[in-house]
């Protein structure tokens, strides 16, 4: 089990580098369309539709990566001032609530992309990119934040068995 939860691990680091390679791609890509409008006055066109393909491949292949990282934003003035048991038993029922919604839309995204894929749809673009390659990292990036959802379940299921914070646990893998 030990095995599969470093798996998860590596795919969630190489899909948030894949994601920040997009990032140099999509800046890149910008200040060549920058370039080729302003300078010789021949702009690509295709910058504003492959920067919206990147935002969107940024996010949802970042998503796994930032929550593995502790990344994504935390209020926790109100939790801090709680008793260990309680705050994990809070942070429980939280990532169990995230983990309904992200399956959720997880199963969703993947049938999305299964029409996508029977259907053929093309972007309205002059380009006609078929939608089925930008669209597959959102249910990609859902299920991946699924699963970390799983393993931070079950880290703190282990915290509470122990009696201690999660936080107190952050160097422990699942």
């Amino acid at each position: 089990m030990e095995k599969l939860w470093q798996g998860i691990d590596k795919v969630s680091y190489v899909t948030g580098y894949i994601a920040g390679w997009v990032l140099v791609g999509i800046i890149t890509l910008t200040m060549a369309e920058v370039v080729t409008r302003y300078i010789l006055r021949q702009p690509l066109i295709l910058c504003d539709e492959f920067g919206g393909y990147s935002l969107f491949a940024i996010t949802f292949l970042g998503l796994a990566y930032c929550a593995k990282e502790k990344g994504h934003i935390r209020i926790t003035f109100l939790v801090e001032r709680l008793p260990s048991r309680l705050a994990s038993w809070l942070r429980f029922f939280t990532l169990s609530l995230a983990l309904v919604y992200i399956g959720v839309g997880s199963k969703i995204s993947w049938d999305f992309l299964i029409n996508s894929f029977n259907r053929n749809i093309k972007s309205n673009s002059w380009l006609m990119v078929p939608l089925k390659w930008p669209q597959m990292v959102l249910p990609i990036g859902m299920t991946l934040f699924s699963l970390i959802l799983v393993g931070e379940i079950a880290k703190t299921i282990k915290a509470i068995k122990a009696g201690v914070k999660v936080e107190e646990t952050r160097g422990e893998e699942f």
